[in-house]
């Protein structure tokens, strides 16, 4: 369902963080019987709210402390299967926030 051209459009396959941000810079809501890993409704992930607070600390700690960029030319495309890969990997180089100042 996750890559579903019915559901998320004809750029269902295309990594766009942008989709989930509103023409006024708000967090645009979906709702939660689209993403199947954690279910929604009486059968909810016990799991789910302390997976979102772990994934929004380490993408803070990475933004905080690193400056990061896509290796150029590395081709980024996930992989099918249950938990979303990426198929080769997300080659990044980063450069300490340090250097930077």
């Amino acid at each position: 369902m996750g890559r579903m051209e019915s559901i998320w459009g004809t750029d269902c396959l295309e990594f766009k963080p942008e989709r989930w941000i509103s023409e006024h810079g708000g967090i645009v809501h979906v709702p939660s019987f689209k993403f199947i890993a954690f279910n929604a409704g009486a059968r909810t992930c016990l799991g789910k709210d302390i997976t979102f607070v772990q994934m929004k600390i380490i993408a803070i700690a990475i933004l905080w402390n690193y400056r990061v960029q896509v290796v150029e030319g590395h081709p980024v495309s996930p992989s099918i299967s249950v938990i979303l890969h990426m198929k080769h990997g997300l080659k990044l180089m980063r450069y300490s926030a340090t250097s930077i100042l």
